[in-house]
């Protein structure tokens, strides 16, 4: 098949998989109100691959490397820096084209080129087969994936083995010749209940007695025992908003319960193998660390235009502290940006196997973690207290006042009223809303901790070369040391 359509995408998704979303089973996620956004935002992405413009087309659709048939370039294993480049362009057309980000491919083949890493370092090469098997069936038959992380985790104070419930970490309860069996849950799965595959990676390092925790596989979505548990959602847009001529994006995460799921052997990337746990969580955190900074970069793209533009609508633009805080904003975005592009240029190789660099790539996401919400702060206060406040879309259409708030919300002569209450929405949508508190969490947790990325930080910089350097300049050591 190589390439499949929208409605080949959605039809794929009546399954029979167990989804629940507020309580209620839903039949049919490809109508539901909320879950149809998720599926109708998926499948944008395969409307790119099936762009008739040849300079869309030719970034999402590359040949197969073996058989030349045309396949999704997130199937394509980086093997250097000009695929990792043209992932990150992927990812950010995505957005800019559709206004959405068809969050799957990126980060189950995130999943996927980890595991083909580690089972290089391990020397399975019934692994490597594995893996290199299930790959062709991805791109065979274009399947939309989520990669099954984090564990539910219980008390964080406790080792995997140590937990009250011994599920509270996807564990192995059996094997037999066929496979192995399965039961845990895994949680903050974006686009889960959408996928046509589930690619589970382990969530941390596991110790000698934590082997059964340290498991890989892929099942399909309706595999027997796999129930999704999913996150509301903001649903179409309402009569109350001011918004742009598009549908909205949005994807949902769901929390994906295992409950004795049989996995055959062929699907097996990882069962027992505790010491390369580690190195599978890590790997699989710097490829989606990567993907992360990808997107983000357009995301705070637009937060920033809007900071811009309410400056202007506002009056403002030229004010010294408001210029102050622009010059903020822009350092934040451009930083990311440099170092987005540099994780991709200086990749580390295992084998064949581009890897973006660890320490940029962590380096990013801290940078765009750790300073977001000042930046979130910026555009409040550039943008000013009526994006909390303002009238919505009901009120300007009423006959009845309509006149008052054309009268009296508007601000630069420069601009009509209307052109800023749309500015003043689009900003109230980033800065201060539901969807902009959730965010905001996001940012902070997704794709690891902070925590986390300073522990790889720490990890990857070259503490010893640092030291060595200071040692050299105070005469301790002779110049000669490097």
């Amino acid at each position: 098949m190589g390439i499949r359509t929208v409605k080949q995408y959605k039809e794929s998704l009546k399954d029979g998989r167990r989804v629940y979303l507020s309580g209620e089973k839903v039949e049919d996620i490809t109508k539901h109100p909320i879950l149809g956004i998720t599926c109708d935002t998926i499948a944008a992405g395969y409307e790119l691959t099936a762009s008739k413009d040849p300079e869309v087309k030719n970034l999402f659709v590359a040949p197969h490397p073996e058989t030349g048939e045309p396949i999704n370039r997130l199937f394509i294993t980086p093997g250097g820096t000009e695929d990792l480049i043209n992932r990150t362009k992927m990812i950010q057309r995505s957005i800019q084209i559709i206004g959405g980000l068809p969050f799957g491919k990126d980060i189950g083949t995130d999943c996927l080129n980890a595991a083909f890493v580690v089972a290089g370092q391990m020397g399975k090469k019934e692994y490597q087969e594995n893996a290199k098997n299930f790959l062709e069936h991805l791109r065979k038959n274009d399947l939309h994936t989520c990669g099954a992380v984090t564990c539910v985790k219980g008390d964080r104070s406790k080792e995997p083995a140590k937990q009250k419930h011994p599920d509270y970490y996807l564990h192995v309860v059996d094997k037999n010749k066929d496979g192995i069996i399965v039961k845990g849950a895994k949680i903050h799965i974006t686009s889960a209940p959408a996928a046509n595959e589930i690619i589970v990676v382990p969530t941390r390092q596991m110790r000698e007695n934590e082997a059964d925790y340290a498991v890989s596989f892929a099942i399909p979505a309706n595999t027997e025992g796999v129930t999704f548990i999913c996150r509301g959602g903001r649903g179409a847009w309402s009569d109350r908003e001011f918004h742009a001529d598009r549908p909205v994006r949005e994807l949902t995460e769901a929390m994906i319960v295992f409950d004795n799921v049989f996995v055959p052997w062929e699907r097996v990337f990882m069962c027992g193998e505790w010491q390369f746990s580690m190195l599978l969580a890590y790997t699989f955190a710097t490829f989606h660390r990567f993907t992360a900074i990808s997107y983000k970069v357009p995301a705070v793209e637009v937060m920033a235009g809007c900071a811009v533009a309410m400056a202007k609508y506002n009056g403002l633009e030229k004010v010294s502290h408001i210029q102050d805080k622009l010059a903020d904003i822009a350092a934040y975005v451009e930083t990311l940006r440099a170092l987005a592009n540099a994780a991709a240029q200086n990749p580390v190789m295992y084998g064949d196997i581009a890897v973006p660099n660890p320490l940029i790539a962590n380096m990013a996401k801290l940078h765009f973690a750790s300073k977001y919400h000042e930046f979130i702060k910026l555009v409040q206060d550039i943008a000013g207290g009526i994006i909390a406040t303002s009238p919505d879309k009901r009120d300007w259409d009423n006959p009845d006042i309509h006149d008052y708030l054309e009268h009296y919300l508007g601000g630069s002569e420069k601009y009509s009223t209307l052109e800023r209450m749309q500015m003043i929405h689009e900003t109230m949508r980033h800065v201060c809303s539901h969807e902009s508190a959730f965010h905001e969490v996001t940012t902070v947790h997704a794709e690891g901790s902070m925590a986390a990325q300073k522990m790889m930080i720490l990890a990857e910089s070259p503490l010893k070369q640092y030291e060595t350097m200071a040692k050299v300049a105070a005469g301790i050591l002779p110049r000669d040391s490097f």
